[in-house]
């Protein structure tokens, strides 16, 4: 009878052991919560953040290289109105057999009898619409140009998206390496406790203390990383357009492209700025005539002689 009582305090100790390991017990995949992403953690608090379509605004707006390739448009246009000007008419005047070398001999009856002076105006008379074909030709040019910033412009925008998500890929794999190394300290300081309680010797322990190291320096690296390519891209976004203390933010998930080689092939063939640059390019050389094809150009001279009359 002492033995059956004896053995109920050990089977309901027994059973409080199980339903609290029950309720300790981590819970299920569906009853977890989700973690937060890496990339969307900011790693300045308090920072000025920008969006990849902030970055790349930022960037077509304050970048010096593009700002210096768009003047090339304004000094094109400046050129198409020196290319449709008419020739001016040009005044002629000259004087022949005046005393210079004799003071004494300039008198009136010198002036009248022996000095001769010409006065005239020409007019240049351009053929073959030689003017029309200029401006043309100045027209093309600046098209061209505006071609060329365009592409600018897209090759900007693709460096700049190209940093930006070296940054956030950056920021990501330091995130990752915070918490692996979080995870392996966890580990160092469990090995420290066993070293105590004479569970593990010294030598194990030491190793597990260098190979925390390589974690720490995998998080210096990924630091290292992030600071490079902040400051990489402020260099394409420009100086004066952010501060140094500055962070981005955006999805940073991978989205498949979809489509063939052809589409992909058609697309550049009709979008590429830098292709209809050179076809206009060479546009403007179909438009230059050949020289033996320029019609002759008719000068027109007027010219007064004093001496002589008009002829």
């Amino acid at each position: 009878m002492r033995s059956h009582y004896m053995y109920l305090p050990v089977f309901l100790v027994s059973a409080l052991l199980v339903a609290g390991a029950g309720a300790q017990s981590p819970p299920g995949p569906s009853q977890s919560p989700p973690s937060p992403q890496a990339q969307t953690l900011a790693q300045k608090p308090g920072a000025v953040t920008i969006s990849l379509d902030d970055a790349i605004q930022m960037a077509l707006q304050h970048n010096h290289t593009l700002i210096a390739a768009r003047t090339m448009i304004q000094q094109n246009q400046a050129e198409e109105t020196t290319a449709n000007l008419r020739p001016n008419p040009v005044l002629l005047g000259d004087s022949q057999f005046l005393p210079v070398f004799q003071p004494s001999q300039f008198t009136s009856d010198w002036l009248d009898n022996t000095a001769q002076f010409d006065i005239g105006v020409s007019y240049l008379f351009e053929r073959g619409q030689k003017r029309q074909h200029r401006l043309q030709a100045a027209k093309d040019v600046t098209a061209v140009t505006r071609s060329q910033v365009t592409d600018n412009e897209r090759s900007l925008s693709f460096n700049v998206a190209t940093l930006f998500i070296n940054v956030e890929l950056a920021e990501s794999t330091l995130e990752l390496a915070r918490q692996d190394l979080k995870s392996f300290q966890d580990s160092v300081t469990i090995s420290e406790e066993r070293y105590k309680a004479g569970d593990i010797g010294e030598g194990d322990l030491l190793k597990m203390k260098l190979q925390l190291l390589q974690f720490q320096t995998d998080v210096s690296a990924a630091e290292l990383s992030r600071v490079q390519g902040l400051s990489d891209l402020r260099q394409l976004l420009g100086y004066e357009s952010i501060g140094a203390d500055y962070d981005v933010t955006g999805a940073f998930d991978y989205q498949a492209v979809k489509g063939n080689l052809d589409d992909f092939q058609a697309k550049a063939l009709a979008n590429r700025p830098a292709l209809f640059a050179a076809r206009l390019g060479f546009d403007v050389y179909c438009l230059l005539p050949p020289r033996r094809h320029l019609s002759p150009e008719v000068q027109a001279w007027l010219v007064h002689d004093r001496g002589h009359g008009l002829s």
